[in-house]
């Protein structure tokens, strides 16, 4: 037997093929549920006697809403006419007592609601539309979260921005279809901006890019500032790009043609109606690399330092290795390699650069700690 959708006040016919019924009888159940146990269901009929309130009375089908009719005692028909609340009625969701989208700011309380209609009362679930678990909130310094919640007020006591999404209200009571409403949760916090890459080098006549990573919401309004205070704009020059993944926003800014005046310090600013956010980063020039007259592989200069593990420190030579340097005097060198705590080291002048900024900013960063 097929389950049936039918408005209130229409007429609605079930139908049961029974084969071989034999000396036995038909009976017309009204069940709550798949789950009612049959002794507690409330008998409509037995064969084609209608049953009130089981009592087991017989009374008159013209009275009643309630009749059954068979086909050769091989089909059976219950009609009800004009079907009304009480003949229970599948889920609706009362929009005017349900909550709309929401806007809240970060760590403070979310409470929405979610109310039905229907007969039986219907059940209420929450879920997440992308299938995370929902959390719940702080709870004696504990965060606690679910993968649904049942109830018609779904609460989180501190709301934090991966709580930001769309959430699923389902309304069911074992009258098909179930049925849903989609509310959208906004959490409202001040832009983060993070800079993965603070030093950029480049040389000149090259194109460089340079990338922020912004965590905002409400959508923050981004910018790019050089060095001398100029907002840039897209031209053939600078171009501007923008990628979003909710409330992510990664800012790249591409210069192209390098010039000197193109070295200095960039700022990523990221401004919504919660606050403001920005961040630097710097472009330093790096010089290219020698080529041979050979035309084989460039050639970068070349420095060699040595730790001697006493006073002296760092000893640096400052000449190019090359075959113009084959003559160099490198006996200072040599003695002090010969000391048992002596490492030589060689870098190139880009890595010397690039890594004494780094130490810089590293110290300059403790310094304010």
């Amino acid at each position: 037997m097929l389950n049936l959708t039918v408005p209130m006040g229409r007429d609605v016919t079930f139908e049961c093929v029974v084969n071989n019924l034999g000396s036995y009888k038909i009976a017309w159940l009204k069940m709550d549920n798949d789950d009612t146990p049959v002794s507690e269901a409330e008998i409509i009929s037995i064969q084609t006697q209608i049953v009130l309130n089981n009592s087991n009375s017989y009374q008159s089908q013209k009275e009643l809403r309630y009749r059954v009719s068979h086909n050769n005692h091989r089909q059976w028909f219950l009609h009800i006419k004009q079907i009304k609340s009480s003949d229970r009625v599948a889920p609706s969701i009362d929009y005017n007592a349900t909550s709309a989208d929401i806007s809240v700011d970060e760590r403070h309380r979310l409470s929405i609601r979610c109310r039905a209609k229907g007969y039986p009362s219907p059940t209420i679930v929450w879920r997440r539309e992308d299938n995370k678990e929902i959390n719940l909130g702080l709870y004696g310094g504990k965060r606690y979260s679910a993968n649904k919640v049942e109830g018609e007020f779904l609460n989180i006591t501190q709301v934090t921005r991966d709580d930001m999404g769309a959430y699923l209200c389902i309304a069911s009571n074992s009258v098909p279809p179930s049925v849903s409403k989609r509310i959208i949760v906004r959490v409202n916090f001040r832009p983060k901006i993070k800079v993965s890459n603070q030093l950029v080098g480049s040389i000149i006549g090259s194109d460089v890019q340079l990338e922020c990573r912004c965590e905002a919401s409400p959508t923050p309004a981004t910018s790019w500032i050089r060095h001398d205070g100029q907002v840039l704009a897209p031209s053939n020059k600078y171009q501007l790009r923008e990628e979003h993944d909710s409330y992510k926003t990664k800012m790249k800014l591409k210069i192209m043609s390098l010039d000197e005046k193109d070295f200095g310090s960039y700022k990523c600013v990221a401004k919504n109606t919660i606050g403001e956010k920005e961040g630097l980063v710097r472009l330093y020039e790096i010089a290219p690399p020698a080529s041979t007259p050979s035309g084989g592989d460039p050639m970068w200069p070349t420095y060699i330092y040595s730790y001697q593990g006493r006073k002296n420190g760092f000893n640096r030579s400052n000449q190019n290795q090359n075959d113009d340097n084959k003559n160099y005097d490198y006996s200072d060198y040599q003695q002090a390699a010969s000391t048992s705590t002596a490492a030589l080291y060689r870098c190139n002048d880009n890595l010397m650069l690039l890594t004494l900024s780094f130490i810089i900013t590293i110290l300059i960063t403790y310094i304010r700690c």
